[in-house]
């Protein structure tokens, strides 16, 4: 995410082909977290023939995992405002204060606009303008409170639930893109007006994507259940060859959706549809990696991809801001072109992965063991 938002920053041409592609493509990190996501948290339940257990513990675990590092990054953030942007400070008013009161709800990405306009907040809400990349916890959160409430269902119909999960989410965007129109057939297009976009990226529109993760944590399950059997199927022996077809998938939808153009109408939305092909790539991909041998695990299970996976929260907590201090305040870097992606990419990875570090050794580790000593106690 932190090479995209610097493409972003600085608009590189780079190859003008596929590498460009693929750079463009580093904004599907948020569908891959999110597949991500559903397979991690659904894999406990899983192994254990779906039983959820504590309700409790779980709430205690998600929340030491993400809640305290955010809330020292949103605070700090947003008083840094007025340095990092053009905006005024937002405790310089009650909608400032209404709108990090939205952050530390997680509600950033679901608070109506209008409401904090009505408050006389007239910055941008996403991040006071410093972090837009934070709207994405608040679809995890959402899946968070969701899942408890699915998880024994789609453990007893995992086919069905992958159907459930991908199909609500296509209407979901389905009527998200075509809600202008339906208002104005009605006589409410004012009161819509182009909030498309927006409602695109709401949490029923990624259900797909968690689903994804869901069911490939069922089928590593039940494959690795399977090994200690005579009915074991042959992609569970030999995964490597579906891994090298899911790998070409992956990239060459990755391809298609960074070369996917933007300037005409439907533009604007189809990434919101092709993200789906990728997404589903990245799950089976995962999930043969995780049943394949170490040869084929160690791209991801080396020490330096472990290091990276334990300050990546952190990293993407803090990315964006350094991005507008090197770029904006400091003005070390400046204008478009290749020169200038390169040289923020050279200062905001290394200053970034250090923040990773540092939320992950002073905040993060300590919450978290916390957390899990008071639920084994639970």
């Amino acid at each position: 995410m932190a090479v995209f938002h610097c493409w972003l920053y600085t608009d590189p041409p780079l190859d003008g082909g596929p590498l460009r592609a693929l750079i463009v493509a580093g904004g599907l990190g948020v569908d891959f977290f999110f597949v991500i996501s559903g397979f991690v948290l659904f894999l406990p339940v899983v192994r254990h023939d779906g039983v959820f257990g504590s309700w409790w513990g779980y709430a205690t675990r998600r929340a030491a995992r993400i809640a305290p590092a955010y809330y020292v990054a949103v605070v700090v953030q947003a008083a840094a405002t007025p340095i990092l942007t053009r905006f005024a400070s937002p405790f310089s008013s009650l909608g400032g204060w209404t709108v990090l009161l939205v952050h530390l709800l997680f509600l950033q990405h679901s608070a109506p606009r209008w409401l904090l306009r009505q408050l006389d907040f007239q910055a941008s809400v996403m991040g006071f303008g410093v972090n837009g990349a934070l709207w994405s916890l608040s679809i995890e959160v959402l899946f968070y409170l969701l899942l408890p409430l699915v998880a024994g269902a789609f453990f007893r119909r995992p086919r069905s639930g992958l159907v459930v999960g991908v199909a609500a989410g296509l209407l979901w965007r389905w009527l998200a893109f075509h809600l202008p129109t339906l208002a104005a057939a009605v006589g409410a297009g004012n009161a819509v007006g182009g909030n498309a976009p927006r409602l695109l990226e709401q949490f029923p529109g990624y259900l797909g994507h968690f689903a994804f993760g869901m069911a490939a944590a069922y089928l590593f399950v039940q494959a690795a259940r399977s090994k200690r059997t005579a009915a074991t199927p042959g992609w569970v022996e030999k995964p490597a060859p579906l891994q090298i077809v899911l790998l070409v998938l992956l990239l060459l939808s990755m391809v298609g959706y960074g070369s996917a153009p933007s300037g005409t109408p439907a533009g604007a939305y189809a990434r919101y549809f092709d993200d789906l092909v990728p997404a589903c790539a990245f799950a089976g991909l995962m999930l043969t990696t995780s049943l394949g041998s170490p040869r084929m695990q160690w791209l991801m299970a080396n020490p330096v991809s472990r290091w990276l996976g334990d300050v990546s929260y952190g990293a993407f907590l803090w990315h964006f801001p350094l991005i507008l201090l090197f770029s904006h305040t400091l003005g070390w870097v400046g204008g478009t072109g290749n020169a200038a992606f390169a040289a923020l990419l050279a200062l905001v990875l290394p200053s970034a992965f250090a923040c990773g570090w540092i939320s992950r050794r002073f905040i993060e580790e300590p919450v978290i063991a916390w957390a899990h000593r008071t639920t084994r106690r639970g």
